[in-house]
C-alpha cells in the first residue's frame, strides 16, 4: 500500500450512501493520504443524474483523485468520469456494474414487495444469504445497523429502482484513465458477468479477483487496498 501515500483517494459508497461502510478501510490507509468520502442525502430522492452531480460537487476540482466506487456508486463514477464532469487519475470499481446486474430478479422483488426487506432490522436469514459467512455476519451486523438506521427504507427502495433501470455502458468508452475492477468471487448480488461486460467494452480494464462476498472492501480491506496500490503503481 506504499503507493497510496500522499494520494488523494475518493471513496464512493454503496446503496445506503452514508459512507459509514468505509469504517473498516480508513484505519488501514496511510496517514498522509488525502481522503474524500462521498455521501448521498438520506432525506431526498435524487434521480440518477442528480446523484452523479451530488457526487461530483463533493470532489475537489484541483486535485485529480483515485476514485474508488463500490456497488451502487460504480455507475455513478462511470458517468461522472466518462462525461468529463470529474477529472481523476484512476478508477477502481468494486463489486459493481455498468448496467442493471439482475433485472429479472429486481422486477420479481418489486412485484413481491421484497424491497421492504431493506431496513435496519433486515431478517438475518436474508443477510446470511448475501454474506454467506457466519463469522462475517457477526462482524457486519453492528455496522449494517448503524448505516441503515440513518437511511429511510423509502430512499433505499428508490435507489433499488434506479439500479433496476441503470445503463451507463455508453459512458465507459470515453474514459481514458486506468481502470481496475475488484471482483468479489462470492458475490451473490452482482454476477461475474457484470465485470465481463465492462471489460468487453473497455478491454484495458484490469480485473482482480478476490475471495469475498459482495461487501468486498469491508470483508477484505487489506487485500483490496494492496490490489489498488499495486494496480496504480503499475500505471506510473
Amino acid at each position: 500500500m506504499t503507493f497510496l501515500r500522499n494520494q488523494h483517494l475518493v471513496f464512493m459508497p454503496g446503496m445506503d450512501g452514508t459512507g459509514l461502510s468505509f469504517e473498516p478501510v480508513l484505519p488501514l490507509l496511510p496517514e498522509d493520504a488525502k481522503i474524500t468520502i462521498v455521501h448521498y442525502p438520506a432525506d431526498k430522492l435524487l434521480s440518477f443524474d442528480e446523484t452523479v452531480e451530488s457526487a461530483a460537487t463533493q470532489i475537489p476540482a484541483d486535485d485529480p483523485p483515485i476514485v474508488i466506487a463500490e456497488s451502487f456508486s460504480g455507475p455513478v463514477a462511470i458517468k461522472m468520469i466518462g462525461s468529463g464532469r470529474v477529472k481523476a487519475k484512476a478508477l477502481i470499481l468494486c463489486a459493481t456494474f455498468a448496467k442493471s446486474p439482475r433485472p429479472l430478479v429486481w422486477r420479481i422483488m418489486r412485484f413481491l414487495r421484497l424491497p421492504l426487506l431493506i431496513k435496519p432490522d433486515m431478517p438475518k436469514g436474508f443477510f446470511r444469504f448475501v454474506i454467506g459467512d457466519d463469522k462475517l455476519i457477526n462482524e457486519f451486523l453492528p455496522l449494517w445497523e448503524k448505516v441503515h438506521a440513518q437511511v429511510p427504507a423509502r430512499v433505499m427502495q428508490y435507489r433499488l429502482k434506479i439500479i433496476n433501470e441503470i445503463d451507463v455502458t455508453d459512458w465507459l468508452a470515453p474514459i481514458k484513465i486506468p481502470c481496475c475492477y475488484l471482483q468479489a468471487l462470492n458475490d451473490r448480488l452482482v454476477p461475474a458477468s457484470c465485470a465481463e461486460k465492462i471489460k468487453k467494452i473497455k478491454p484495458l480494464v484490469e480485473i482482480k479477483k478476490i475471495s469475498a462476498p459482495h461487501f468486498i472492501l469491508q470483508a477484505k480491506p487489506r487485500t483490496c487496498l494492496k490490489a489498488i496500490g499495486d494496480f496504480c503503481m503499475k500505471q506510473q
